[in-house]
């Protein structure tokens, strides 16, 4: 008996430290953090290179939005002596991408340095000297595509060649081979990295306010993007879902820094929408009932409308609603409050229901209509045409939101109503109300329709009585 006394406290202890893991962890911010920074100096000393590498690479993982990571400086200085001429013949040279590494095989000894080129960005992605042909692994950020520059010492002055992302070369040269001779490494002390993000459409640090709106390519997936340019400068911020932050690339030339959220949600959109709203350009990246933006979304909805896939939305301080289709054509809604709101009967093939009908005036070709219901439960909506004639609304065409009713409204209508299904139904023999006229289409429709709520209401009669 006193050992599972003991074991239940034992469990009951780990179960509440399980509790209180889990609950603290829920709102913890989680980041990954690369930074990359390379700098050379090759200097003539006689017949000698003294040829110098100062270099800093750390990936960490940071929490709860840390403003600084540190890193650490190395300092490499090769003594290189001039030999004779070496003939390298169909040596291969491939390079690839994996993730955040780029991955450089060389078949020629003497690489001292790799410049990446991609999407006007410029970029130092490796230094060092390799004596012998090798694989080097290093960080890189390429949007898409790119090119790499491989720079090779060739006695005292530099023999490149440029090669593509994802291919290989054979490469035949003379080159004059170097001695060398490495001395210790030093490093240098700790130096603080700011992590900051920038803010969408406003000026970034010591880069000019000039910024683009576009797709970049962010782990090899294609995301609405923000980039600020200056001189030696470009810094790529990457949205996901409803607008939120995923990521930031900064590229200085001899610097890169990548900050990744490891929480966010995003994907691959089916299609980009551009537009503009409040003098900016937003990229919206449509995917499956969700949306990737580089403006926050206060507010989302999808909709099918004449075989047109369309999105509901708003942004961050703006109150206007807008309407964008799959074919690119941006909408400013507007919204159209009732004329008047009754208390009516439908009388659907002798059977009257209880419903409210909507009285409105549309001036616009998209409309957005607000309503609060009168009362709960579920319901069908209907809307009469100029002509008479009763439709029923599709599905996708009304939503609700902060408990009120919106009805999209995307053709001409004298009124709409709200047919309450579920509400006990009146059976009124004296009216004289003339029946709803409906096509010869929803003739099936309604009819399927009446007799599933025939069958509620006499369940509802049946049970009535029995109690």
């Amino acid at each position: 008996m006193k050992n599972k006394f003991i074991m239940y406290i034992i469990l009951f202890l780990l179960l509440i430290s399980l509790s209180i893991s889990t609950i603290g962890n829920i709102n913890i911010q989680k980041e990954q953090v690369i930074i990359q920074q390379y700098s050379t100096y090759l200097i003539q000393n006689g017949e000698s290179l003294n040829y110098t590498v100062i270099s800093g690479v750390e990936d960490k993982i940071i929490y709860n939005n840390a403003s600084q990571v540190v890193i650490k400086y190395n300092e490499t200085t090769y003594l290189l002596k001039p030999l004779g001429l070496t003939y390298y013949n169909n040596s291969i040279v491939n390079v690839t991408m994996d993730g955040d590494k780029l991955k450089i095989y060389s078949g020629i000894p003497q690489l001292v340095k790799a410049i990446l080129y991609t999407s006007d960005m410029q970029e130092v992605v490796w230094a060092g000297y390799l004596s012998k042909p090798a694989l080097i692994s290093t960080y890189a950020y390429v949007n898409g595509s790119g090119t790499l520059e491989l720079q090779y010492l060739n006695g005292s002055s530099i023999y490149s060649i440029n090669i593509s992302i994802g291919s290989s070369q054979k490469i035949s040269v003379f080159l004059i081979s170097l001695n060398y001779t490495m001395f210790i490494p030093r490093s240098y002390g700790n130096i603080s990295i700011s992590t900051e993000l920038p803010t969408p459409y406003k000026s970034f640090e010591n880069i000019s306010s000039f910024y683009i709106s576009m797709s970049s390519f962010y782990n090899n997936t294609l995301l609405p993007s923000i980039i600020w340019k200056s001189n030696n400068i470009t810094a790529v911020e990457f949205f996901g879902i409803n607008g939120k932050i995923v990521g930031f690339v900064e590229v200085n030339n001899t610097t890169l820094l990548i900050l990744r959220d490891l929480n966010a949600e995003y994907y691959t959109p089916r299609y980009v929408i551009i537009t503009t709203i409040n003098n900016r350009t937003i990229l919206l990246g449509i995917g499956n009932n969700s949306v990737e933006s580089t403006d926050n979304i206060t507010f989302s909805y999808f909709i099918s409308s004449n075989r047109q896939e369309g999105l509901l939305f708003s942004v961050e301080n703006n109150p206007s609603v807008f309407l964008a289709f799959n074919n690119g054509s941006v909408y400013d809604i507007e919204i159209s409050y009732p004329k008047n709101i009754s208390v009516s009967n439908i009388t659907i093939q002798n059977t009257v229901f209880l419903a409210e009908k909507i009285a409105i005036s549309l001036n616009s070709s998209f409309s957005l209509i607000p309503i609060t219901l009168k009362y709960n439960g579920t319901f069908l909506i209907l809307k009469e045409l100029p002509n008479g004639s009763i439709l029923f609304v599709n599905e996708t065409d009304y939503f609700m939101h902060d408990n009120t009713l919106y009805l999209i409204a995307f053709e001409p209508a004298k009124a709409y109503y709200i047919v309450y299904s579920n509400h006990p139904l009146l059976t009124i023999t004296q009216t004289k109300q003339a029946p709803i006229p409906y096509g010869a289409n929803n003739l099936v429709l309604i009819s399927g329709i009446v007799i599933i709520l025939l069958v509620i209401a006499s369940i509802f009669t049946i049970r009535k009585r029995r109690s």
